[in-house]
């Protein structure tokens, strides 16, 4: 029974179960005919990989379950809204399931960015492409690429070589750095933005010429302009003074000092900024009631001459400040052209499209086509639509879509059905304005706004299924109140009619502000933020495990100082920083050795190799001597010295290695993994990648690896006993039992901002009618236009970052806790400047009559105790861990087969694993014996060891912790040093495997595998020697032998 509601438009706040709604949606389409192959006519786009991930894996368990005759809440619904039985729902969904595993690659939920590539893709010849491009998803890299190739044609073209030359001139003369590249850089990622496109199609005709004389010509108007400045100032000043009248004589001598400073220099000038001068004017108040009536009458007399200068210099100094913007921003706009062109050269050289392209692309075939033929196909193909995050679906994907869809709309099947569509999104969500996404678009369609001949439907999904009540309440009460600061009435009323989400069964939860007062000292006040994260989590209830706890930033920098200093305080943490290749110790020596092979002298390089060696292999070794004897060897030396510790590496049998396999000989050559390494494995997968796509030069290499390791990380796992650390954005569409979100905001920041002007004069300015200017309360004095173009921009930027904090304060299931600034004076709701004053408003409005408690400067409603059962497990999937590092000779290899990271295949460990040492290398992370979980789970995690090999390891651990001898030196009111690195008076470096404290007393314990060995006891009192010297006195040496019995000596002082 096909739904008469065709057209389906959801508002789906925060937390209200928009994917339940889709799925649901989704299998009535599917089970609601005997047509197993239905699901190929059925096109569900979203936001990102993993909510696409996550809505097939939703489909595929329902159906699973409906076939198992398990009759939950949603077959249920299902069974009422098709009208079907329950028989025949089990039957269908068995068939479905079967047909759509049989046929995956139609099963057909997908990103709207893969959606789009496989349109271009498959339509590459119509569109003009090479058939065989790749897709680059780094635009950024391939825009500096492109600035850094123009620049190298300085001297070849004299007009380009002129106008680079005169804009490093102009930034000299401003006081900026001369050099132009990173400018440039930032300006041209315009190419990439979908509104800017559209803007620069306009000026697309204009030459550098064109340009240059728009420029001279400003140039040459603004001397004119500041001579007139000058002129009208002294007239003001002669006529003051005509009536000799002290510039006291007038109010607070505004108008006199504003004379003044046009006489003297226009940039002192204050026009429309000067709100106390505008004021007065417009009070017609130009002096105080206790002047004289001399006075008075002197004013009176020349006051309408000078009102008349000012109108005048006002005039001029409109026109003046729009020259300054529009001649600030012509050179970059001028040499854009060129940028593109530099930008097209190394895409048809590398054979390359960019991601951001496509869009364009296919906007630009369909534009003027009634029937766009690269529709033809698939829109015989999609018969049912549905589009998730719709919010966050740009302008120009949605105008793509509209033929597509309106074709499945308003066409019968044989049948006599039609399509339908389904949008889901939330407008108070929209936080991607940056690449296209526009609250507003979504606003519209929610409104009255149809793009289809056909009658829309909106619905509201107004139950939160996520959050504890007490969650709710405060995000209803809150973001209501705070609408007040909008200036956009539309946007205003998404948080007034729009955010009143009905409560689900879960009672309580717990929401705390915490306002901070910020030090004066600059280190002090980068740690207030930090320091009020760690009290929150160390008071939170012990039932919460540390990887239920979430800590949101806004920005990196945010993040990093709050993990930074968690880890400081031996809280473990999850962090996009702690994910990234290049902080894996094993992928640093990597590059370091790779360095080293292709810079020689790159001491530095090679000093870090060997100190890694040294402390990797536990060498015998005088550390400091043999690293400083060895960095000032050829490389064939330096190689050569290793040998004697079974390190075994030739240089030259590197280099004539295809790219990918040396790399895996180095790794095999210097013995750093031999077990699985998921840093190693994904290091790996981007050399493979890199040799596929760039070619194999180790010296380019270094250059791709330079410019992207800091984006190159693994995935997020998840980890017991770790706090996760992510930005808002990365935040969005998750949700976490604890979430905390410390630091304040500045509202109006943006980095660089900039608007299209598009109403110059176009006599005047040479035929050109737009151009790209910075984006400042400026703009707001040019004009009326200039004043809306201002108000327009800042009510969305008022918008975003509300929704940014909205997006922020949503995730939580059961505790909320807010750390914010204090302040002795704060701003109204309407002219709030930062997130502080949205919460101190707040709270002294509604908060303290709403059963808020105070304590000190923390405010909290509810209780902070957990109300939610502990989870046994994150997680009932069982993952498939690669144990073994899988690495041989090319001259072993028949068949060389590389795996890619996140294929893992599970293998038998045997004797690979070198089980003393790795006993060891655990007992190095442990501090007490509540630190083993984690530390052997975090060895699982990486796929070091399996499940069952854990069990007999922790066996073995705690047979060392629970020794009747060695307890003691366990207990966690002792100071642990693992590892810590000594230095002796002969500047050698020492790194004992443990140290305990006790005030001024010192136990040394390391841990050794084999027989015991004299040379052991010589090492561990040099260890003694090294801490005597800094004047600790020497309880006992302890060497722990672990073998298959354990065993340990107490070493006597010599």
């Amino acid at each position: 029974m096909q739904s008469t509601k065709q057209f389906q438009v959801y508002n789906a706040s925060a937390g209200s179960g928009k994917t339940f709604t889709l799925v649901k949606e989704y299998l009535k389409i599917l089970l609601d005919t005997d047509d197993i192959f239905r699901f190929q006519n059925i096109l569900a786009i979203t936001f990102t990989n993993k909510a696409a991930a996550e809505m097939k894996e939703r489909v595929l368990e329902s159906l699973r379950d409906f076939a198992d005759g398990n009759q939950g809440d949603l077959f249920l619904m299902i069974k009422v809204e098709c009208n079907l039985s329950e028989d025949k729902i089990k039957e269908r969904s068995t068939r479905v399931l079967n047909s759509i595993l049989q046929n995956y690659s139609a099963f057909n939920i997908t990103t709207i960015d893969s959606f789009t590539h496989r349109i271009v893709r498959s339509f590459a010849f119509d569109l003009g492409l090479s058939l065989n491009f790749e897709v680059e998803m780094d635009a950024r890299s391939i825009i500096d690429e492109a600035v850094d190739l123009l620049i190298s044609k300085i001297g070849t073209d004299q007009q380009l070589t002129k106008t680079l030359i005169d804009f490093s001139l102009d930034k000299a003369a401003n006081d900026k750095a001369w050099d132009i590249a990173n400018d440039l850089k930032d300006f041209a990622t315009i190419l990439l933005n979908e509104t800017d496109v559209t803007q620069l199609q306009k000026i697309e005709d204009k030459s550098i010429q064109d340009f240059t004389d728009l420029k001279n010509k400003l140039k040459k108007q603004q001397v004119i302009f500041e001579k007139e400045f000058k002129e009208i100032g002294e007239k003001g000043l002669e006529e003051i003074n005509t009536m000799n009248l002290e510039f006291g004589d007038f109010y607070y001598s505004l108008l006199p000092k504003h004379f003044d400073a046009l006489s003297k220099d226009i940039n002192k000038a204050k026009f429309f900024d000067d709100g106390k001068l505008r004021e007065r004017i417009e009070e017609n108040m130009f002096y105080s009631k206790s002047k004289s009536d001399e006075i008075k009458n002197s004013i009176e007399e020349i006051l309408p001459t000078l009102l008349e200068l000012y109108a005048e210099s006002e005039k001029i100094y409109q026109q003046y400040l729009l020259n300054s913007l529009v001649l600030k921003g012509l050179i970059p706009l001028a040499v854009l052209k060129h940028i593109n062109s530099s930008l097209n050269e190394i895409k048809e050289d590398n054979n390359i499209r960019l991601n951001a392209e496509f869009n364009r692309l296919i906007s630009d075939q369909i534009k003027n086509e009634p029937a766009p033929f690269i529709y033809e196909r698939i829109g015989e193909k999609f018969r049912y639509y549905f589009i998730d995050e719709m919010q966050d679906t740009s302008q120009l994907q949605w105008q793509n879509l509209i033929p597509l869809i309106e074709n499945a709309l308003t066409s019968e099947t044989i049948k006599k059905e039609r399509g339908s569509l389904m949008l889901v999104g939330d407008a108070k969500q929209a936080i991607y304005r940056w690449r296209g996404g526009k609250a507003e678009q979504f606003i519209n369609l929610s409104n009255d706004e149809n793009p289809f001949t056909i009658k829309k439907f909106p619905e509201n999904l107004d139950t939160n299924y996520r959050s504890y009540s007490e969650i709710i309440d405060f995000n209803n009460q809150f973001f209501t109140h705070v609408s007040g600061f909008l200036g956009n009435d539309d946007y205003k009323d998404l948080y007034l009619t729009g955010n009143q989400q009905k409560k689900n069964k879960r009672e309580g939860g717990y929401v705390q502000i915490s306002f901070v007062e910020k030090p004066k000292e600059k280190e002090e006040r980068a740690l207030i933020f930090p320091e009020k994260v760690y009290e929150i989590i160390q008071n939170l209830d012990p039932e919460f495990d540390l990887s239920d706890v979430c800590i949101l930033v806004r920005k990196k920098k945010e993040g990093i100082a709050i993990a930074d200093y968690l880890t400081e305080q031996n809280i473990n943490i999850v962090s996009s920083e702690t994910l990234l290749l290049k902080n894996n110790v094993n992928v640093d020596f990597t590059i370091n050795i790779l360095t080293y092979l292709q810079f020689p002298e790159h001491k530095k390089a090679a000093a870090d190799s060997l100190y890694f060696i040294c402390n990797r292999f536990d060498l015998d070794k005088d550390v400091h001597p043999f690293v400083s004897g060895a960095i000032d060897k050829t490389p064939t030396e330096y190689f050569k010295s290793l040998e004697e510790f079974g390190i075994y590496f030739d240089q030259y049998e590197f280099l004539q290695l295809p790219f990918y396999d040396a790399i895996e000989y180095l790794i095999r050559s210097f013995k750093l993994v031999e077990n699985s390494d998921a840093f190693v494995q994904a290091f790996l997968d981007v050399i493979l990648e890199y040799q596929n796509k760039k070619g194999s030069g180790l010296a380019d290499f270094l250059e791709f690896w330079k410019a992207k390791k800091e984006n190159l990380s693994i995935a997020i796992p998840e980890i017991k006993g770790a706090v996760k650390i992510m930005t808002i954005h990365k935040a969005k569409g998750l949700e976490f039992p604890v979430v905390i979100y410390p630091y304040d905001l500045d509202i109006y920041r943006e980095i660089k901002p900039k608007v299209w002007y598009e109403q110059l004069d176009k006599e005047a300015y040479l035929g050109f009618d737009t151009t790209l200017i910075d984006y400042s309360k400026k703009i707001g004095y040019i004009s009326e236009y200039g004043n809306s173009l201002f108000n327009e921009r800042r009510q969305e930027v008022q918008l975003d970052n509300l929704n940014l904090l909205y997006v922020a304060l949503t995730r939580p299931v059961e505790q909320l806790y807010i750390i914010t600034e204090s302040h002795k004076k704060t701003n109204p709701l309407n002219e709030a400047k930062k997130y502080s004053d949205f919460f101190v408003d707040y709270i002294n409005t509604i908060g303290v009559d709403n059963g808020w408690v105070q304590n000190d400067e923390v405010y909290y409603i509810g209780d902070s105790k957990r109300i939610s059962e502990k989870e046994n497990s994150k997680s009932e999937v069982k993952s498939i861990q690669q144990e073994q590092f899988i690495s041989s000779s090319w001259k072993n290899k028949n068949i060389s087969i590389v795996s890619r990271s996140s294929l893992l295949w599970d293998t038998e460990q045997g004797t690979a694993i070198e089980y003393g040492n790795l006993i060891h290398e655990i007992l190095s992370k442990i501090k007490t014996i509540d630190d083993v979980d984690l530390a052997i789970q975090n060895y699982i995690s990486e796929g070091v060891i399996n499940k069952e090999k854990a069990i007999e390891i922790e066996v073995r651990i705690k047979e060392v912790i629970n020794h009747p001898i060695l307890k003691e030196y366990y207990q966690a009111n002792l100071d642990i040093l693992n590892e810590q690195e000594l230095l002796t008076s002969e500047k050698q470096l020492q790194i004992p495997d443990r140290i305990v404290l006790n005030k001024k007393t010192a136990t040394i314990i390391d841990y050794k595998t084999g027989f015991p060995n004299k040379k052991y006891h010589k090492q561990i009192r040099s260890y003694a020697n090294s801490l005597s010297e800094i004047g600790y006195h020497i309880s006992k040496m302890l060497l722990i032998y672990i073998n298959d019995e354990l065993t340990f000596e107490e070493v006597l002082k010599s």
